[in-house]
C-alpha cells in the first residue's frame, strides 16, 4: 500500500464541481462500487487507501486516492494512484477509469 500512497502527484487527476465534503463522504462507496476493497481513509491527509486481491487474472492491486479543495466549497480535484502488487502483472487493470465512472455518476466534471 506505500507504493501506492508515496506516489502522490503522479496519478491521474480529475476536478468535480462539488465540495471536499461531499466528495469525501461519498468515497467509501465509490471505492466498493468500483469493485475494491475500502481499506482506510486519513483526514489529515485526504488520502484513501483501497485494493483488490489476487483474481485469476491478477495478483493485486493497491489504490491510493487523494481529494483536495481546488476552490473552497466549489471545485474538489480527486487523484487516483493505482499500483500493481507484482510489477510483473500484465493483466492488473488501472483502477483510476473505474472510480472516475462511479464519481461521475454523482458529480459533474469541473
Amino acid at each position: 500500500m506505500a507504493d501506492a500512497k508515496n506516489a502522490k502527484g503522479t496519478g491521474q487527476k480529475v476536478v468535480y464541481k462539488a465540495s471536499f465534503d461531499k466528495i469525501w463522504g461519498v468515497m467509501p462507496e465509490v471505492v466498493t462500487e468500483a469493485g475494491l476493497e475500502f481499506i482506510a481513509a486519513n483526514p489529515s491527509d485526504h488520502s484513501i487507501l483501497a485494493q483488490r486481491g489476487i483474481t485469476a487474472l491478477s495478483y493485486g492491486e493497491n489504490v491510493a486516492i487523494f481529494v483536495e479543495v481546488v476552490t473552497e466549497g466549489d471545485t474538489t480535484s480527486v487523484e487516483v494512484i493505482s499500483k500493481k502488487s507484482m510489477k510483473t502483472n500484465v493483466f492488473a487493470p488501472n483502477w483510476a477509469k473505474q472510480i472516475f465512472k462511479e464519481l461521475d455518476k454523482r458529480f459533474n466534471r469541473s
